[in-house]
């Protein structure tokens, strides 16, 4: 009877340049995974950043160990830590098991693949397939131990929500500090505070949960159902995710916490109303700020410099002094953009000269000009779009 490769060389030689290439590229195999996993009911509904750090410490376990031989202690420690940080998470028995499943599933079906198209013998990697199940299969059995250990514990996302309270109630006899640590991070640090929603696009209303999987370091999440916010505090500032508009404050100690939160709800206002979707600050937004908080800056900003430009719609003036802002005042830029001649961009301009006066080619006119721009139809301003309507 004819022995396998296998029986030869040791499956994990052979294998293991596949599963060292698929590491090497493992972002691919956690989005993957991700995308999946915020799908269960109590990982959409609580998905800790800590739990994904235990989930990535299991990827690791299946490189830095063998996945096809028998597991290890320090894979039983790997699993059962995972699993506590599911418990502490609230993350449901049948929703962890089903997450460490298709994560180990994901990666073989890779390593797999591989294997394959660099003409390993089939005989090879059906039986690194047989290992490779019975290893996760006892993973997940230490993952279940190790979450039901924790029965009776409150839950990270509790202590995510008492803090989160706390910086919105503004008591100056809670202890935040107490609260920060309470809550996984470092009560001495700095922190930047996130007030993100959707921008109503097609599914964006998944897009807070993809913000909070994605991130990799330690954070607090709560959820503002009625706001429709996701309200964190973070090591460090996100990923742009998109379909959410994403306001940062910070980075800020824990005294100060509650006037970051604020201001990030300001500038989360302002963004979700001026720009759209991205990460946005009260620096990036500038004037913007001060334009969405003015009802009679954005009346006088309109009449001023808009207003007068729509007495000619057929020269689609308006149009013409955006892009010459943005192309800096090179006309045979701004011609190219239009699809129009550059004379009759020199045109337009001199009509524009007579209809502001020259003091809108001033610095100060010029960012005016520009504020004004980005006032939106219906910012306050229904009685003068209505005239022009």
């Amino acid at each position: 009877m004819s022995r396998s490769a296998a029986d030869v060389v040791p499956l994990a030689t052979l294998m293991r340049p596949h599963l060292e290439a698929v590491w090497a590229d493992r972002d691919q195999v956690v989005n993957r995974v991700a995308r999946q996993v915020v799908q269960l009911p109590t990982y959409a509904a609580s998905p800790s950043s800590e739990v994904w750090i235990g989930m990535t410490r299991i990827l690791e376990r299946v490189v830095d160990g063998d996945p096809f031989a028998t597991p290890t202690d320090a894979d039983q420690q790997a699993a059962m830590a995972t699993g506590i940080q599911g418990g502490r998470a609230g993350i449901a028995v049948d929703d962890l098991v089903a997450a460490v499943l298709l994560g180990a599933r994901e990666v073989e079906e890779e390593i797999l693949r591989r294997a394959a198209a660099a003409e390993v013998a089939e005989a090879v990697r059906s039986e690194a397939s047989r290992r490779a199940r019975r290893w996760a299969e006892q993973v997940v059995v230490w993952a279940v131990q190790g979450l039901t250990s924790t029965a009776g514990a409150e839950t990270a996302d509790a202590r995510h929500r008492r803090l989160l309270d706390a910086m919105q109630r503004e008591d100056a006899d809670v202890a935040l500090a107490d609260l920060v640590s309470d809550a996984g991070l470092d009560p001495g640090g700095r922190h930047v505070v996130v007030c993100a929603v959707p921008d109503g696009s097609p599914g964006s209303d998944v897009a807070a949960t993809a913000l909070r999987f994605a991130h990799r370091g330690r954070a607090a999440w709560a959820e503002e159902p009625t706001a429709g916010e996701t309200l964190g505090v973070l090591t460090e500032s996100p990923d742009r995710v998109p379909g959410l508009v994403v306001a940062l404050a910070g980075a800020a100690r824990s005294q100060d916490l509650p006037v970051a939160l604020r201001e990030a709800r300001r500038v989360n206002r302002a963004a979700a109303a001026q720009v759209g979707a991205g990460l946005h600050t009260a620096e990036s937004l500038g004037l913007l700020l001060a334009l969405h908080e003015d009802a009679a800056l954005r009346e006088r900003l309109w009449r001023r410099w808009v207003h007068p430009l729509l007495e000619e719609p057929r020269h689609d003036l308006v149009e013409t002094l955006r892009a010459w802002q943005q192309h800096h005042g090179r006309t045979d830029e701004v011609a190219r953009q239009l699809g129009v001649h550059t004379n009759t961009v020199r045109n337009r301009l001199g009509r524009v000269d007579t209809l502001l006066g020259p003091g809108w080619r001033d610095p100060q006119g010029q960012a005016e000009v520009w504020a004004a721009l980005r006032i939106r139809p219906g910012d306050s301003m229904e009685a003068v779009v209505a005239g022009h309507t």
